[in-house]
């Protein structure tokens, strides 16, 4: 068929062209008879040449340069991105351009449902990859980055413009690199846990597979999925560490006991002076064991889904009153001043009146504990239309910089001979946290080895539109 096209477009060429000459010969040789006894039969011929010449060229504009030009144009558009682009004949021409532009125009439809499909499916796997939580890093087989979701580029600090780059410039982990080098080589899936330290420290599972191409089978790449477990290991040492500090305090007091008690069956018990001060000691240490224990339970109870919570509208002033009357007997014990200064706006709050009565009596005895004879003790109350705060300063030792991070763990002490001979479990600051998040709240510490300590509490207040229904139904 496209033969039989060809044939009849040059068919049609030489008809015209010999029609043409034909017509210019007969034109020539009529004007020379003509004209053959005077001098203008040259420029007659001329003439004759002229037209013949501007006729080919007309034709020639009409039936194959403008065509020409205008699938040109055409295609140029198209392949610029201009998808809605086609191409129109300015002039009817042949029916073999016709037919030509039709099949251009087909090819430039087809080639716009293609690029509109390849780019569904490309919104469709950046969605999928933006969704994930895993980092997801693709490279080629020399290790340059091929595709890397945002995970990937939060998780390991990998930029946009770090594809087409080796991996080594962006993620500066050897393990990681030869895990990416040991998949091309051997061919196979791995996995391995993987520690890398900028942009932060992270620990992930790696799973690194070969990625094959479809048709010749061979690998052209390696893709690498990275499950962050960095919180899962924190937890787990979390879990063995209150393991260990669990049975570490329990085995102390417990040990102390056995050997008392053993030493009283061997004769002590004979001596009235001794016995009575191994018994003293005994009871101390069954105190400190069962203080340990309530606190245990208090902690469990307070990470727990099942305590009830008696959530009132609450006065924190009158409540921080209370509780530090209870403690001036105490601080005059003690040697020391106790200040209570309350603000003279205290936003009502939300919350369970006996946890907040221990987080006020918490912080209150640590700051006694840990106060010398002639120091002071502030409680203060502030607040505004948003927040009640509460804090609790004071003279006493202080708390070492590289400890505050650190300070409201579970039996964390930064003198763990002094907490343990003021009766301390290590678990007061931790019951203190759990019980001011639980309302929706934040406490932090402020604290110069040597210069003192300061705890503040942020707790919000009850919102307007939330007071108006509890002061009418009252």
């Amino acid at each position: 068929m496209e033969d039989a096209r060809s044939e009849r477009l040059s068919r049609k060429t030489i008809v015209f062209q010999a029609m043409l000459v034909l017509s210019t010969a007969l034109a020539s040789v009529l004007g020379v008879w003509l004209l053959r006894n005077t001098i203008w039969w040259p420029v007659w011929v001329l003439v004759v040449c002229g037209i013949s010449i501007y006729l080919t060229y007309l034709y020639t504009q009409g039936h194959f340069f403008e065509p020409i030009r205008s699938i040109q144009l055409a295609i140029n558009r198209v392949t610029q991105g201009e998808l809605d682009e086609r191409v129109i004949l300015r002039s009817t021409g042949d029916a073999e351009f016709v037919e030509l532009s039709d099949a251009i125009n087909g090819m430039a439809e087809h080639y716009a449902l293609l690029v509109e499909e390849a780019n569904r499916h490309r919104n469709h796997l950046n969605a999928i990859l933006s969704s994930l939580v895993d980092a997801l890093v693709v490279v080629d087989k020399d290790l340059k980055i091929t595709m890397a979701n945002p995970a990937a580029s939060n998780l390991l600090g990998i930029t946009p413009d770090s594809r087409g780059r080796y991996l080594l410039e962006s993620i500066r982990n050897y393990d990681l690199i030869q895990l990416f080098q040991r998949v091309l080589q051997e061919e196979t899936t791995a996995q391995q846990e993987i520690q890398i330290f900028s942009p932060q420290h992270y620990i992930f599972r790696a799973i690194v597979s070969p990625v094959r191409s479809q048709r010749t089978g061979k690998i052209v790449g390696v893709v690498a999925i990275l499950h962050d477990i960095t919180e899962i290991k924190r937890l787990e040492k979390m879990r063995s560490d209150f393991v260990a500090n669990v049975s570490h305090e329990l085995r102390t007091p417990l040990t102390s006991i056995k050997g008392f008690v053993e030493t009283l069956l061997d004769g002590a018990l004979e001596d009235p002076e001794s016995s009575r001060r191994f018994l003293t000691i005994v009871a101390t240490e069954t105190d400190r064991m069962v203080n340990l224990v309530q606190d245990l339970l208090e902690l469990s109870r307070l990470e727990g889904t099942d305590r009830a919570w008696h959530l009132v509208p609450l006065d924190l002033g009158g409540l921080a009153r209370e509780t530090a009357d209870s403690y001036r007997e105490i601080a005059q014990e003690a040697d020391l001043s106790l200040h209570v200064e309350i603000g003279d706006y205290l936003p009502p709050i939300q919350g369970d009146a006996t946890l907040l009565r221990q987080v006020i009596a918490n912080l209150l005895d640590n700051a006694i504990k840990y106060t010398e004879p002639g120091g002071h003790v502030w409680l203060t109350l502030s607040g505004s239309d948003e927040a009640l705060h509460l804090s609790v300063r004071d003279t006493g030792v202080g708390i070492p910089t590289k400890h505050l991070s650190r300070i409201f763990e579970r039996f964390y002490r930064v003198d763990k001979g002094r907490c343990r001979k003021m009766g301390g479990t290590g678990l007061g600051l931790a019951i203190v946290k759990h019980i001011v998040e639980k309302h929706h709240g934040k406490i932090t510490v402020e604290s110069e080895y040597g210069e003192g300590t300061c705890f503040t509490v942020t707790l919000p207040a009850i919102p307007e539109e939330q007071m108006v229904p509890a002061a009418v139904s009252s």
